[in-house]
């Protein structure tokens, strides 16, 4: 019996070195810019848009608790469309499209071999949108010529709240990457028991 306690440190100790192996490999492999898919998001009210991401996870940086760690930022590429209604009921409905930027800080950390946690920072969201990318399409046989280019700043603002707000909500859900795996050029990980992937960059 006085062997058994020795013996079970032993164990214990191999276990938490493995864990520890298992969690600096899945550090290491996840460093790096990596690109997802277009996906689809909207405000529920006025917008709706499309957006790729890049994920740029930067080195481990081990943490005073040992835990693999490091800070993370993600840019999108946004496409967008909504419409404007006028108080004029003779007026049409004008269709706003546009590109737009936008770029969210945080931090990346290795739970488990598989698990990752991830902090984004909601203050940390910047969108840019630049006028010169709204397109505003209205129709030429309208009885009342409505002036597009003085409206262009007026829109961008309009759009930029709208994005902001639906992608606030949209990151709110990317806080644990779950059963992700790196094989060759791709990750694959779920959040919400959703699959996703990633495509390395060099």
């Amino acid at each position: 019996m006085k062997r058994f306690f020795p013996l079970l440190g032993v164990a214990l100790l191999g276990a938490l070195t493995w864990s520890c192996d298992e969690n600096a490999r899945l550090a290491n492999e996840i460093t790096g810019v990596w690109t997802g898919t277009i996906e689809n998001f909207t405000d529920n009210s006025t917008i709706t848009a499309s957006i790729i991401d890049t994920y740029d996870f930067m080195p481990d940086t081990c943490t005073a608790r040992g835990q693999h760690a490091g800070p993370l930022t993600i840019a999108g590429m946004i496409s967008t469309s909504t419409q404007v209604v006028g108080d004029n009921s003779l007026i049409e409905p004008i269709n706003i499209s546009t590109a737009a930027k936008s770029v969210i800080k945080g931090s990346w950390t290795v739970v488990d071999d598989d698990e990752l946690l991830i902090r984004l920072d909601p203050g940390s969201l910047d969108i840019t949108i630049d006028p010169k990318d709204v397109a505003v399409n209205t129709n030429p046989y309208n009885p009342e010529n409505v002036q597009v280019d003085s409206l262009r700043q007026a829109f961008c603002a309009n759009i930029e709240i709208s994005l902001r707000q639906a992608l606030l909500n949209r990151y709110a859900s990317v806080n644990h990457l779950d059963d992700v795996k790196v094989k060759g050029q791709l990750m694959k990980y779920e959040i919400n028991d959703i699959d996703h992937t990633l495509a390395r960059q060099q």
